[in-house]
């Protein structure tokens, strides 16, 4: 795997030559376990002039808890380096540090959450598995 910087121009601007192309990776994803109480239960992947940068929503009442945007990290996968097919991004809550991973294959996107409580308050660290598909419904 290799980690590559995505280029600080917009989508429609042409790509350097040493940039991946991220456009499998951009959409809204809905995890295919809504009733999953840990982890994200969706994901806003975006590109702005600095990069790519998620969106994460979890479990909350009424509606989902919005983790906010942050930027991610771009991977490839061996030797094709013009294609990015994974990212990592880092929520930060307080007592509460959330990593999340994904690689996009044959159009699910597969993330993993690990999250970490910082402050002894007793909370129980846990890991997650979820699969997400496009919201809009495309492969």
């Amino acid at each position: 795997m290799t980690t590559r910087s995505a280029s600080p121009a917009g989508p429609a601007a042409p790509r350097p030559p040493d940039t991946p192309d991220v456009s499998a990776l951009l959409g809204d994803w809905v995890n295919t376990d809504q009733g999953s109480s840990k982890g994200a239960l969706r994901l806003s992947v975006t590109w702005h002039e600095k990069g790519l940068f998620v969106r994460a929503f979890g479990t909350g009442s009424p509606q989902p808890r919005d983790w906010g945007e942050v930027s991610a990290v771009v991977y490839t996968a061996p030797g094709t380096p013009s294609a990015a097919w994974s990212f990592s991004a880092i929520y930060n809550f307080g007592s509460l540090r959330t990593v999340l991973c994904t690689y996009h294959k044959t159009g699910i996107l597969v993330a993993t959450t690990s999250s970490i409580f910082s402050d002894g308050s007793g909370g129980a660290d846990h890991w997650a598995r979820s699969f997400f598909h496009r919201a809009d419904g495309r492969a």
